[in-house]
């Protein structure tokens, strides 16, 4: 906010001031920072925005132990107002006699003032009393006192807990208030606690470690005397910088993981990076299983050789004292060969059967309590698997595969890996791994770990058939099967992520460029559940809206501008490839003059037939104009033409077709008045006009496309 003194009107300019609030708390989890930060930063700029106040600038501190705000510069006192105020009208403030009357005292009562202060406005609609005074503007102090005692408890967590009595809930305990208004305490009550000047320093200093805090300015380099960097994005700097070093020469380097990295700066004060090991043995495991017990369950950073190799070092983010790395470091590799221990131990016992073993256990495992175990969702993907297989006529090698890897796709779930809870994660890497050492093909294995594919918005899709094909029966299946059940997803909430894996199925259609479909493909899944599951009255047709809606979203991504995209709404979403060919086809042409010309004729010709609602039939022996038969005929021609390029999906030829015949439609304009007085040629005109609209329909309603001048008549 910018400075709103009264310097910029000539009068005396406002004191100013600054703030420190800290709040300090016992560890608080990495997720439940950021979104506290927001909220107190965004409830300090609304209170400046209603109260009048300005300050100069604003930062923000955190660390796993403390929230902070620092405010530079702020407005001493609000600035007086001048205040008018309206009351009743004359005739029904005073009596006959010249007393007020209650109507008018209940005026000046409400607003604390007496009838010498009353004030006579005259205005159009009469006289009325009022009030005309100065409202002192209250200071900041007494506004920020308020504010910060009313803001602790409304700080939003995803999970709180309550100490000391019912009415205190936050994250972690609050152990201290650290207040300063300039050099002098901001008198807080806040849960139980009285603000101070003192603030604590990292914990390796000692449980008794107070700072203290004399202004404001002084807060974030006092506090990194004791080995906390309250700024977040100098404690950012420092990791990264700590991270970069910790190697050395070695040739070893640490694996960039920025989402990582944004957990670990809200896990510690003072990063220190430290080099540790584990023993080489356990790099006979597949890598993911070990960089996901580095990273994911320890928080830990991968290494790798300087030939792109996972190496046996890792590197941890200390927090404690830099002098005793080497006693911090002894206990991290402890515990990661703890972990790698159980890994290498469920891999061994893992593997001492085929994957294929493992099948018989599915049918223990709920997929949802209305749809079965996940043995009968895995039948219900092979069964649209071998639909698939059949669309695509693809050769029987290709095809075993394909149904293999559906078969095999879900039995790492209850393997020991992914059945202790340690490694759910990597469900598919671990059918995948597994699948590889009892002997499988290379691309069933893959296919297995592909089909989860894609995960995220930011994942990769399948690169193998088997993984496409598999990826693709298992996201029908289940999108199918909890829709089919009444469990559509509303606004947010998606449990089943639904929307996600309707996604990846329209994705993965189109980037294996399928000739195949998808509406019958829709209907064939959802077949499947409604043959041995009670479904929703209004499954089928809640399934398909909702698949609209992804490739509506499809389009999007693809940048086709909306208008595009309604053109082709009408258009059965047979093909998924060809719509988005004779999309990319129109939002290619569509700026062009000649298009734009059409595209105006053809509003005339939908307009003209908009009320019209039965059939109607060309009958040729009615025409009377010459540009009747001529456009009819055009018409016919049109036809044939676009039949043979539909059939090899060539919309840009098709398009220019169209452009083409507009000439015939504009002439046909010029020369004939379609609403003649006659009403048999009338409605014989208007069901040529049909058939005009009917062939363009064929490719697009391009009613829909938005053009700068379609009210006006190019001729």
């Amino acid at each position: 906010m910018s400075f709103n003194s009264n310097e910029e009107r000539g009068g005396k300019p406002s004191p100013r001031k600054d703030l420190l609030i800290e709040i300090g708390v016992e560890e608080i989890p990495a997720d439940h920072i950021g979104a506290a930060l927001d909220y107190i930063r965004n409830s300090f700029l609304e209170l400046m925005q209603s109260s009048g106040l300005s300050y100069r600038n604003i930062r923000m501190g955190s660390t796993p132990r403390r929230f902070a705000l620092v405010v530079n510069q702020i407005q001493d006192q609000q600035e007086d107002l001048m205040v008018e105020r309206s009351g009743p009208a004359v005739r029904i403030a005073y009596e006959k006699d010249g007393n007020l009357t209650p109507a008018a005292l209940g005026f000046l009562k409400k607003n604390a003032a007496t009838p010498e202060d009353i004030i006579i406005s005259k205005t159009d609609r009469g006289d009325f009393i009022g009030l005309k005074f100065v409202q002192p503007g209250r200071s900041a102090k007494e506004i920020l006192t308020e504010w910060c005692e009313n803001l602790v408890p409304r700080i939003p967590f995803p999970k709180t807990m309550i100490w000391k009595d019912a009415k205190l809930a936050f994250s972690r305990p609050v152990r201290w208030i650290c207040a300063l208004w300039d050099a002098e305490v901001l008198p807080l009550s806040i849960i139980g606690l009285s603000s101070d000047r003192y603030s604590y320093g990292n914990r390796y200093l000692g449980l008794d470690n107070k700072v203290e805090i004399s202004h404001p300015d002084d807060y974030f380099p006092a506090l990194k005397k004791v080995a906390v960097l309250a700024d977040r994005e100098a404690r950012k700097t420092a990791l990264n910088e700590s991270l970069a070093k910790v190697c050395g020469d070695s040739g070893l380097r640490v694996t960039p993981d920025e989402r990582l990295a944004e957990t670990v700066i809200d896990l510690v004060e003072f990063p220190v990076a430290v080099l540790a090991e584990f023993d080489a043995h356990f790099l006979s495991l597949p890598e993911k299983i070990i960089t996901s017990t580095i990273s994911q369950n320890q928080k830990y950073f991968s290494v790798f050789d300087i030939n792109g190799h996972l190496s046996n070092s890792f590197v941890f983010v200390s927090n404690g004292d830099p002098a005793h790395s080497d006693l911090i470091r002894r206990g991290n590799e402890k515990v990661v060969k703890a972990r790698l221990s159980d890994a290498i131990w469920y891999f061994n016992e893992d593997t001492k059967q085929p994957l294929e073993r493992y099948l018989p256990r599915l049918k223990d495992v709920v997929f949802q309590s209305k749809l079965g175990s996940v043995a009968e969702k895995c039948a219900r993907i092979q069964t649209i698997t071998k639909h698939i297989c059949e669309e695509l006529k693809l050769d029987q090698p290709a095809a075993e595969k394909a149904l293999r890897c559906a078969l095999l796709c879900k039995a790492d779930l209850v393997t020991t890996m992914l059945g202790e809870k340690e490694f759910t994660k990597l469900q598919g890497y671990i059918g995948k791994q597994y699948a590889l050492a009892g002997g499988e093909d290379f691309e069933v294995a893959e296919g297995i770990y592909e089909h989860y594919q894609p995960r995220g918005s930011n994942d990769a899709l399948p690169k193998t058939l088997c993984g496409a094909i598999v990826a693709v029966a298992d996201k029908l299946d289940t999108v199918c099967g909890i829709i089919g059940i009444g469990m559509i997803p509303t606004g947010s909430a998606d449990p089943f992520a639904l929307r996600r894996a309707a996604n990846g199925v329209v994705q993965i259609i189109v980037d294996q460029s399928w000739n195949i479909d998808f509406e019958h493909l829709l209907s064939f899944a959802f077949n499947l559940v409604k043959a041995s599951r009670e479904t929703d009255a209004k499954a089928a047709q809640n399934i398909n809206s909702f698949f609209k809606q992804r490739i509506v979203w499809l389009l999007k991504q693809m940048d086709i501008e909306y208008d595009v995209i309604d053109s082709v709404s009408h258009i059965r979403h047979g093909n998924l490839n060809d719509l988005i060919s004779r999309s990319r086809a129109l939002q290619k042409i569509k700026a062009h003059d000649d298009f734009i010309r059409l595209v105006i004729g053809f509003k005339r010709v939908a307009n003209i037939i908009a009320s019209e609602k039965a059939p109607m039939i060309v009958t040729p022996a009615l025409f009377a104009e010459t540009m009747e038969t001529k456009l009819y005929q055009e018409l016919m021609a049109l036809r044939l033409r676009i039949d043979a390029l539909l059939k090899r999906f060539d919309y840009d030829a098709v398009i220019a077709k169209l452009i083409a015949f507009g000439k015939h439609i504009d002439d046909f304009f010029d020369a004939v008045l379609v609403n003649c007085d006659d009403p048999q040629m009338r409605a014989n005109r208007h069901a040529l006009m049909d058939e005009v609209k009917s062939e363009f329909l064929r490719v697009a309603d391009i009613t829909q496309i938005v053009v700068e001048n379609d009210s006006q008549e190019i001729r």
